[in-house]
C-alpha cells in the first residue's frame, strides 16, 4: 500500500461496511483500509496477515487491540473462519486464484460482498471462474489526478493502476444464495 491509495481505500471501506456487519480483511499492509473500517464501527473486524514485517508493524503500532488478528497464510484459514458480511482481499505475491471460490463459498454470507485489489491480468480469471450464485458489479471513481505516474506509484517502479485511466474500477462480487 502507498499513501496515494487513501481515497480509494476510503471508498472500499465504505462499501465493506455497508451494513455494519462482520468484516474480514485479508492483507493488512499499512492498515489504511483497516483504519477506515475501524472508523465505521463494524460488528466485528478480522484481519489475516502473514508477512513478518507487517506483523511487527501491527504489534508496534498497537493495532492488535483494535481488531481480531490471525497471523497465517489466508489460504490455510479457509474452512476455519466464521461467516462474514464482507471480505476484502489485498495481498501481494501469493497464489490467490485457486482459493477465491472456496473462500467465498465457505466464508461469505448470503447478500455479502467481496472486493479484491486486482490487476488487469488477474481479474478476468476471477470473473471467468465465478460460480452462478454470485453477481459482479462495479463501482467507479474518477481518477482526477489520484493515480500518480508509473514511476511514482511504487518504490520498485512500474504501475499497478494505469495512471492514464480516467476511472478506477472497484469490482464488487455479491453472494446471491
Amino acid at each position: 500500500m502507498m499513501g496515494w491509495e487513501r481515497p480509494l481505500m476510503k471508498r472500499v471501506s465504505e462499501l465493506l461496511t455497508f451494513n455494519g456487519g462482520d468484516v474480514l480483511n485479508i492483507g493488512f499492509g499499512m492498515g489504511i483500509v483497516d483504519g477506515y473500517i475501524k472508523e465505521s464501527n463494524p460488528k466485528s473486524h478480522t484481519i489475516i496477515e502473514n508477512h513478518p514485517d507487517v506483523i511487527n508493524y501491527i504489534k508496534e503500532t498497537g493495532w492488535e487491540s483494535k481488531a481480531t488478528f490471525i497471523y497465517s497464510k489466508w489460504q490455510d484459514q479457509i474452512g476455519k473462519l466464521g461467516m462474514f458480511d464482507s471480505i476484502y482481499l489485498d495481498t501481494w505475491n501469493d497464489s490467490r486464484l485457486p482459493y477465491i471460490n472456496d473462500l467465498l463459498d465457505q466464508h461469505l454470507k448470503v447478500d455479502g460482498i467481496f472486493i479484491i485489489w486486482h490487476n488487469e491480468y488477474e481479474f478476468p480469471m476471477v470473473e471467468k471462474n465465478l460460480p452462478e450464485n454470485y453477481e459482479l458489479t462495479y463501482e467507479y471513481m474518477n481518477n482526477d489526478g489520484l493515480i500518480p505516474s508509473s514511476g511514482e506509484q511504487y518504490e520498485n517502479g512500474g504501475h499497478y493502476i494505469n495512471p492514464d485511466d480516467d476511472k478506477l474500477i472497484i469490482p464488487i462480487i455479491k453472494r446471491l444464495r
